[in-house]
C-alpha cells in the first residue's frame, strides 16, 4: 500500500486537473519534489491515465540531514513531527534508502514514473535542458512542466530557487502546488511567480495552487 504523510491531496489532484485546461500539450510532464513514500506522485499520475504523460519524482533519501525549515523552533505540527527530528544545525529526515527501495517496488505498475534519486540542486544541475524520453519510435526532450508539487525542503530560499527553475520551464496552463505554504514566505514566492504569469487559483489550509495564465 502506497502511503503519504501530507494532507489536502484533493488540492494536488485539482492542480493536475487544471494544468491542461488552457491548452492541449503533446505531452504532460509532472514533477514532485519530496516523494517520500509516494502517495503524492501516485495521485498525480492516477489523474493522467488517459494522457500522454511522464512523471518525475525527486528525492535523495539516504537519511540526509539538512535544514528543513526557516525556523525549526516555530514548527509545532504533530503530523510532521512523526517523520522529522530536530537536531542542532538542521533536521534529520527519516527518509531512508529502505523507503526508496520500497517505493521502487510499489511503483512497478507505473512505467511513466521516473525516480531521480538525488537532491533538488543536483537535479536542476543535470536536467536543466529537460528529460529525455523515448516514445513510439522517437526520442523526445521534455522540457516544459505542466504541474509541479513542491513538497521537499520547506525553507524559503530552497522553494524560491525551485520555483524560479520551474517557472522558466513552464507554459500557459502550468500549475504549481505548494505544500505547507504557511511555514515559509509564500507571499514572496507568489510575487516571483506572478512575474511569470502565475495567479492563485485555489488555497487550502496546507496547500496552495497557482496556475500560469498567460505568456510573459
Amino acid at each position: 500500500m502506497i502511503k503519504g504523510d501530507s494532507d489536502e491531496y484533493e488540492l494536488l489532484e485539482y492542480a493536475v486537473e487544471q494544468c491542461y485546461k488552457l491548452n492541449n500539450p503533446n505531452y504532460i510532464l509532472t514533477c514532485e519534489i519530496g516523494v517520500r513514500e509516494g502517495l503524492g506522485s501516485k495521485r498525480m499520475m492516477d489523474m493522467l491515465t488517459t494522457k500522454n504523460h511522464y512523471h518525475i519524482g525527486i528525492d535523495p533519501y539516504g537519511s540526509l540531514k539538512y535544514p528543513h525549515f526557516d525556523d525549526p523552533k516555530k514548527w509545532n505540527d504533530n503530523r510532521e513531527s512523526r517523520t522529522v527530528v530536530i537536531e542542532p544545525g538542521g533536521t534529520g529526515a527519516k527518509y531512508s534508502n529502505i523507503m526508496r527501495d520500497q517505493l521502487k517496488e510499489d511503483f512497478l505498475p507505473y512505467p511513466n514514473f521516473h525516480l531521480m534519486n538525488m537532491t533538488d540542486l543536483k537535479f536542476m544541475e543535470l536536467y536543466s535542458k529537460g528529460l529525455p524520453v523515448y516514445y513510439d519510435g522517437h526520442p523526445c526532450i521534455c522540457s516544459e512542466y505542466s504541474c509541479v508539487h513542491f513538497d521537499g525542503p520547506h525553507r524559503t530560499p530552497d522553494i524560491l530557487r525551485q520555483a524560479l527553475f520551474f517557472c522558466d520551464r513552464s507554459h500557459p496552463g502550468t500549475t504549481f502546488c505548494f505544500d505547507d505554504y504557511q511555514v515559509y514566505n509564500m507571499e514572496l514566492i507568489q510575487c516571483v511567480c506572478m512575474a511569470f504569469g502565475f495567479e492563485e487559483i485555489k488555497k487550502g489550509k496546507q496547500k496552495i495552487v497557482l496556475r500560469r495564465e498567460y505568456e510573459t
